[in-house]
């Protein structure tokens, strides 16, 4: 027979007087029908209810039995481990009820955990002289065990293979999911990690390169030539189409080498757009060699020790670089044309071109600076740069405003 119910809600209604509306809450009965009684599952519940209630005399049956064994006191919270480990794997039964594989190790380790249960019961017994007391005890924890298998019974639900083949499959599906969210977490992480360092080292680098008065790139070309050291922007030493950019002439005894020190070429030939990679190429020097290590000589004089001496010192290869510079964007600025005869190599060498041209908006730096270098240079790399010669810039433009000063 069907039955039914009343459920009462709350609506809201409106209700006008003389022209004027209002909203007030209104309470409305609904008859629906009630889903008869279910008794397979009200007859489960009560069974798994009552094996519950079993279960828990026996708990406390064995953890007293094996708390005496081990002497009382902390030997009662050790004994609680017993009864408690296969009820675990009870629990496991359950949550496996639809794969069959799982459900019967769980069972079995349950059955093994329930035997060294009634065999510490036993021994107890078995220690106080009562042979009924040992078997008897032993016996509770095995008719607890044996009421949940009967219940389990009616819990569990085999699948045909077919079914438990795909439900295997949609499982595995989802394992691998969560599995590559956890990887790619991971993977997250140690990219932060990765970028939070190498921004801290060009911060340090940066500090240092202000604290000398040089710029990145000279702080890069020093550190390359005293360490041999190079990053993501360093000053390589290679090739000019044959000829070098400058040469070093060495005194007689050693063996005449041109020593060519240029700036890499831009580029993201593997690398990260505006960087530059350390290049040595047959026939050119390294940076590297042109300084001088400072040997243990004993207090002797290099020609005691029949090494070479050269005649003069070697220039230093930035300072010569600016030098050189200086003269080439005098020269073009006195005839009205952009600071440089080529392109410039680097980005700050094309922020400080666009401001020789008169250019001091940031926006309008950044737009310029692709125009003047030959290959897209990186935007952030291009505003890190700017805001670094800020400063320079806003003098710059004073000096131009008072008429007075250049900006290189």
């Amino acid at each position: 027979m069907l039955r039914f119910k009343n459920i009462v809600k709350t609506i809201q209604a409106e209700v006008t007087r003389d022209g004027t509306t209002h909203t007030y809450d209104r309470n409305v009965s609904t008859r629906v029908p009630i889903a008869p009684r279910n008794w397979d599952v009200i007859g489960i519940r009560a069974a798994a209810g009552i094996v519950l209630g079993l279960t828990a005399v026996a708990v406390i049956w064995s953890t007293v039995s094996i708390g005496k064994l081990l002497e009382g006191g902390v030997g009662y919270a050790a004994a609680s481990l017993f009864d408690a480990a296969w009820i675990t794997c009870i629990i496991l039964e359950v949550l496996a009820r639809y794969d069959r594989s799982k459900r019967k190790f769980a069972r079995i380790l349950g059955g093994v955990l329930v035997a060294v249960t009634m065999g510490a019961i036993f021994w107890e017994g078995w220690v106080a002289d009562s042979i009924p007391l040992a078997v008897v005890g032993a016996a509770v924890s095995a008719v607890a065990k044996t009421l949940w298998l009967g219940v389990l019974k009616f819990i569990d639900r085999d699948l045909g293979a077919d079914d438990a083949a795909w439900l295997e499959g949609e499982t595995s599906k989802a394992a691998l999911m969560m599995a590559r969210a956890q990887v790619q977490r991971q993977v997250a992480r140690a990219e932060a990690g990765v970028i939070g360092e190498m921004l801290a080292i060009e911060h340090q680098h940066r500090e240092m390169a202000e604290a000398l008065g040089m710029t990145r790139e000279e702080y890069q070309e020093l550190r390359v030539r005293a360490l041999g050291a190079s990053d993501a922007a360093p000053l390589a030493a290679i090739e000019d189409a044959g000829k070098p950019t400058e040469g070093t002439a060495l005194t007689a005894g050693t063996e005449a080498t041109d020593i060519s020190i240029v700036r890499a070429e831009t580029g993201n030939a593997g690398q990260e757009p505006g960087n530059a990679n350390m290049q040595v190429t047959p026939g050119v020097m390294p940076a590297l060699a042109l300084v001088a290590p400072a040997p243990v000589d004993l207090g002797k004089t290099p020609a005691d020790l029949g090494k070479p001496v050269l005649a003069q010192p070697i220039e230093a290869p930035a300072r010569l670089a600016r030098e050189m510079g200086k003269v080439a964007r005098s020269a073009n600025r006195a005839e009205g044309k952009p600071s440089g005869n080529t392109p410039p190599a680097t980005i700050a060498e094309a922020v400080r071109t666009a401001v020789a041209m008169d250019i001091y908006d940031v926006d309008a730096i950044a737009a310029k600076v692709p125009e003047l270098m030959e290959k897209e240079p990186n935007r952030y790399s291009v505003r890190r740069e700017i805001l670094r010669q800020r400063p320079a810039i806003e003098k710059a433009k004073a000096a131009k405003e008072e008429g007075t000063g250049q900006y290189l």
